[in-house]
């Protein structure tokens, strides 16, 4: 039975032409070859050739019709170098469960089904990514996407966010959005589509640089390998969450931090009977290993987050966002990761009252630890100040509420996570 001896994979996609069009041009050990193509997402046409020769005089007249390579690894091959095993035990609820919950407890079981289920929701929906709950990866129509064409793909996401913002849809837009989806291949249906129907807001810029954060995920994953045990033939699964996690026992704590979520409450948000059902005790190891904790003062703010987001969180803490991201989220501070001292603020970011939020059955507050330092207050918004660690922007007659901001990953511990319903 003959095999591919070598893979060409290329796209077309021009934004306001109606063209989302691949090909790939396949050489078989046998001397044959062979062609698929078709438009993005759609079942591929085949056509089979007598010879290599053929093949690549069919792929460089696509080349010169402005085809360009396909920034995708290749699934097939590459797998065959990852162990079997390894893929397997890349299933994302079944190393959440593992290496999450310590001992049985089916509070914090169906805590990890809710987070894996939506944040899988998150990305497949509306994308046309794919999640394979075997692999636990996530794929483009055209397979998963290489470590330069992600970086690629945000460093385009931030200079195309600024334009729809603006609401500039012209040829500029158009260009970008090309480029991008040449690089995140996406089912576009089949009828004429443009900038304005593709990422129209704010919303849909910041699905897409979800849709590539977990795209780089499964990247990362297909490249892990596990390591070695101690008994030969067995293998010991890569420790993705560092994390303790644990519903919370101590009463008074408990209690602590439920005046804490009251006292805290402005009317002005309306999630006056929104209440703390369940505390959950987090300890992120890498969080907790590097906090400065002699950077005083310590202030104990709230992070709200959407369902779909709490796992991630789990996985990597809350960390500065590269500068691409930054400039994605649109951030009124700057670069930064923020905080509120009024638990219904935080409770907006989760329910999705200022873009934010996702699907979900309850809101998520994570309580953090943020090690303020040296304060630069403010009434209005502004970017980070030298000399100073951080920014806490008080309310008053530009800002409603505070906002406390730190610029540093080693400024912030998590301690706590709310469900709030």
């Amino acid at each position: 039975m003959k095999s591919i001896q070598k893979k060409y994979e290329l796209i077309l996609c021009e934004v306001g032409e109606n063209k989302n069009k691949f090909w790939r041009g396949l050489l078989y050990d046998d001397g044959t070859g062979a062609s698929e193509y078709g438009r993005v997402g759609y079942t591929a046409q085949q056509c089979e050739y007598p010879s290599h020769e053929i093949v690549e005089s069919k792929m460089r007249g696509k080349i010169k019709k402005g085809y360009t390579e396909l920034k995708t690894i290749d699934n097939t091959s590459n797998a065959s170098s990852v162990k079997s095993s390894t893929v397997k035990d890349s299933n994302l609820h079944s190393i959440a469960k593992s290496q999450l919950i310590k001992t049985s407890n089916p509070t914090l079981e169906r805590l990890i089904k809710r987070f894996v289920d939506a944040n899988v929701h998150k990305i497949t929906s509306n994308t046309q990514i794919t999640y394979n709950s075997t692999t636990g990866l996530f794929a483009t129509p055209l397979g998963i996407v290489s470590l330069e064409g992600l970086t690629e793909a945000r460093d385009l996401l931030a200079e195309l966010s600024p334009i729809i913002r603006n609401n500039d849809f012209g040829s500029k837009a158009d260009n970008l959005l090309s480029k991008y989806l040449r690089l995140i291949p996406q089912n576009l249906g089949m009828a004429r589509f443009n900038t304005q129907s593709v990422i129209p807001d704010d919303t849909a810029i910041q699905k897409q640089n979800d849709l590539i954060d977990s795209l780089e995920s499964s990247y990362q994953a297909l490249q892990t390998t596990p390591a070695q045990a101690t008994d030969s033939s067995k293998k010991v699964a890569e420790q993705v969450f560092k994390v303790d996690l644990d519903v919370l026992s101590d009463n008074s704590e408990r209690s602590r931090l439920e005046r804490y979520f009251e006292k805290s409450k402005k009317n002005m948000h309306n999630y006056n009977n929104v209440k703390v059902r369940e505390i959950f005790k987090v300890t992120i190891h890498d969080m907790n290993t590097f906090f400065e904790k002699t950077t005083s003062p310590v202030k104990e703010v709230f992070h709200g987050t959407s369902q779909a987001n709490c796992l991630s969180i789990l996985k990597s803490g809350l960390k500065v966002s590269p500068p691409s991201t930054a400039a994605i989220a649109g951030k009124m501070f700057g670069n930064g990761i923020y905080g509120a001292i009024n638990s219904t603020k935080s409770l907006g970011y989760s329910f999705g009252r200022w873009g934010q939020g996702g699907v979900g059955d309850a809101a998520w507050l994570y309580i953090c630890d943020f090690a303020m330092g040296n304060i630069y207050e403010t009434k209005t918004s502004c970017s980070p100040k030298k000399g100073y660690d951080s920014v806490w922007a008080k309310a008053g007659s530009h800002l409603s509420n505070d906002e406390l901001i730190v610029y540093r990953n080693s400024q912030v511990n998590i301690k706590y996570l709310l469900e709030c319903k």
